[in-house]
């Protein structure tokens, strides 16, 4: 082809703008940031790649001054030669260009400049198409930019079925900015006042009244102090959790998870009008270039918590050992060396000024990694922690441990634990001071994608270390425990109450001396991070999606419940077919007296009536079943209350024939 007139200038520039756009853009989709919030390492790698592309950009517009397929070879030529230099340039002064970076600044400088140069950009629909897809780019990358949501207020109700109640779920959405991780913790202050502390330091007091419409929240004025985000630019990761798997799966866990660096957990100690709040989380420590978990103190005023607490400063009551590196012969292998979820982290405050925490083993179990630390009696990893508040002093509590994520003194004085096992075996397990609890030598669990334990001698066994009260295959993702010990649910009283993050559930557990003879799974929908019980008995559970749920039994309004209390001893309302020792009442609302299909023990003075059940006849019977039909066999004394038989009344017209 004959040579023609290069594409005006103005729509050449147009091409490389586009091209050093989608550049510039890349770290933005990478880390869902923005450039400023990027690591040192990662803005020079950006500024190298933007400027090796407008080198080449400036030497085509100088020497390609016609159109033609021969200036396409040689402007490609060009360029990656110009690529070459400046990659020599990176390694000489020890820049590294990332693979996000590196293959699409190839692919850039070999499409668009010699594009910009052939015959066929004189043609403005191919610089429109360019365009088009580099704003369709921008627009995608400028919405995965992490901003913290900010949520419409919302307030829903569910009923939980159960063996013994039905139970009435309150969940409050939207009233905590969704935190940048997972994790946090709460812990109560006094009355209905609850500290609350997320997975990214923020803290709260929540007031949870029985009035609903007392429910507040008041953010702190001062966070937990982990550094997160200089965590997250040592090593060019973002330090909010990718709003979906797919973000960080879709090619490969990057080798840093650095979002997973977290608060485990909070707790509070009143002391006359002055409160004590502890925290438990990660620590980077730049200058050594390791991690450590650390249990940071700050005192305060009690009476105006969110107001006097900005001022107050926080100490280091305790830093555990040694310092975890991410490189070098001592760290974790694999492509993910910073297990941050196995933290651990929990606190239990205990008499005579003692706290309590756990230890993950952060990853370290002998698989990948040279150190086994949960057997390691120098090492404060896979253990729990016995801090002494007024000395700061510390040992070990118990050994033996992967990832405990929930700790609690009952009411007799025992102390439970419940911990993470690896694919299968999560444990309950009760405390002993000085007890080894086995992990990684024994455990009832596999590695991941394998049949066994690799470092035990006998696999689906627990020999020579205490045995858990529960264990868990497949794992529940258990997470905290506590025990039900109020009036409020009677029949569950003395029992445990444990969370899960895997299954979104919980798990009641009845305990009869040191072992769990009964396990009742209640499906709950979201995944449990904390479960803590407040005066009245209501249990408060905080969840990974920032909710706030109190359960209690159902309340006298609620027809559902009443139901349940009051008539499923004899009835279902199920399908109309599934029959008890009375009939089922599914679709009872319009059907017949004294007929239901299938159902043949209806009693002679109930077979004598005639017409059908309607609202009214339904409530005079509720209310006195041996006046309303005299004979009938049904020994209910009945409904009194007006308001609840209108209750039962409306939930059974929930249930329609079909």
């Amino acid at each position: 082809m004959s040579e023609q007139k290069s594409p005006r200038w103005w729509s050449r520039l147009a091409w490389y703008a586009c091209g050093a756009l989608i550049l510039a853009l890349l770290p933005v989709v990478k880390y869902a940031q923005l450039w400023g919030a990027l690591p040192r390492s990662q803005k020079l790698a950006l500024l190298l790649s933007v400027a090796a592309f407008g080198a080449a950009c400036l030497l085509s517009l100088w020497f390609d001054r016609a159109a033609s397929w021969s200036s396409v070879r040689v402007s490609l030529v060009r360029s990656f030669a110009i690529f070459g230099l400046f990659l020599a340039a990176a390694l000489a002064v020890s820049i590294e260009l990332p693979r996000y970076l590196l293959l699409p600044l190839v692919v850039v400088t070999a499409a668009i400049i010699p594009a910009a140069v052939s015959p066929i950009a004189r043609r403005l629909w191919t610089l429109g198409a360019v365009m088009t897809v580099t704003v369709a780019f921008a627009i995608y990358a400028v919405s995965r930019i992490a901003v913290p949501s900010q949520s419409e207020r919302m307030t829903r109700e569910a009923i939980l079925p159960t063996a013994f109640y039905s139970v009435q779920a309150v969940t409050r959405e939207g009233w905590i900015p969704e935190p940048a991780t997972r994790g946090g913790g709460m812990h109560r202050l006094d009355g209905d006042r609850v500290l609350l502390g997320t997975g990214d330091g923020l803290l709260y007091v929540l007031n949870v009244p029985q009035d609903r419409a007392g429910f507040e929240v008041e953010p702190l004025a001062t966070r937990v102090p982990l550094n997160r985000e200089q965590f997250a630019a040592a090593f060019g990761g973002s330090s909010r959790s990718p709003k979906h798997s797919i973000d960080w799966t879709e090619k490969g866990p990057p080798r840093i998870q650095t979002w997973r660096f977290r608060v485990a957990d909070v707790a509070a100690a009143l002391d006359g009008d002055s409160v004590h709040i502890f925290a438990s989380h990660h620590y980077w420590k730049e200058r050594d270039e390791c991690f450590v978990v650390r249990v940071s103190e700050l005192s305060t005023s009690l009476p105006d918590l969110p107001r006097n607490v900005g001022a107050a400063q926080w100490s280091t009551l305790y830093e555990s050992s040694p310092c975890l590196p991410l490189t070098g012969p001592n760290s974790r292998r694999g492509k993910n060396p910073f297990q941050g979820e196995e933290i651990g982290g929990r606190l239990l405050l205990l008499d005579g000024g003692k706290l309590l925490l756990t230890l993950g083993d952060q990853g370290f179990s002998g698989i990948d990694s040279v150190q086994a630390f949960s057997q390691d009696p120098h090492a404060d990893y896979g253990k729990t922690v016995l801090i002494d508040l007024a000395t700061r002093e510390h040992r070990i509590f118990t050994a033996g441990h992967r990832n405990p994520q929930g700790v609690y003194r009952a009411a007799d004085g025992r102390i439970w634990l419940t911990e993470h096992g690896p694919q299968g075996g999560d444990e309950l397990n009760l405390l002993r001071d000085g007890a080894d609890f086995g992990w990684p030598d024994v455990t009832y669990g596999t590695n991941y994608g394998f049949l066994a334990w690799p470092l035990t001698a006998t696999p689906g066994r627990h020999p020579g270390h205490p045995q858990p009260a529960l264990a868990w295959v497949p794992s529940i993702g258990v997470s905290d425990v506590i025990e039900i010990d109020s009036p409020l649910f009677p029949v569950w009283r003395g029992d445990l109450l444990a969370g899960s993050l895997s299954t979104r559930s919980l798990y009641r557990i009845v305990v009869d001396g040191d072992r769990a003879v009964l396990q009742e799974p209640i499906e709950f929908g979201r995944r449990v991070r904390d479960i803590l019980q407040m005066p009245d008995g209501r249990i408060l559970v905080w969840s990974d999606d920032a909710a706030i749920t109190t359960l209690e039994p159902s309340s006298a309004a609620d027809g559902a419940g009443l139901f349940a209390i009051q008539c499923s001893g004899c009835h279902a309302v199920t399908d109309g077919l599934t029959h008890r020792l009375g009939p089922d009442l599914f679709g009872i609302v319009g059907r017949a007296v004294g007929q239901a299909q299938g159902y043949d023990e209806y009693s002679p003075a109930m077979k004598a009536q005639s017409g059908v059940w309607d609202q009214a006849r339904l409530d005079q019977f509720l209310q006195q079943p041996q006046t309303s039909v005299p004979g009938n066999s049904m020994a209910f004394p009945g409904v009194p209350d007006a308001a609840q038989r209108e209750a039962i009344i409306d939930y059974l017209q929930q249930h329609p024939p079909q």
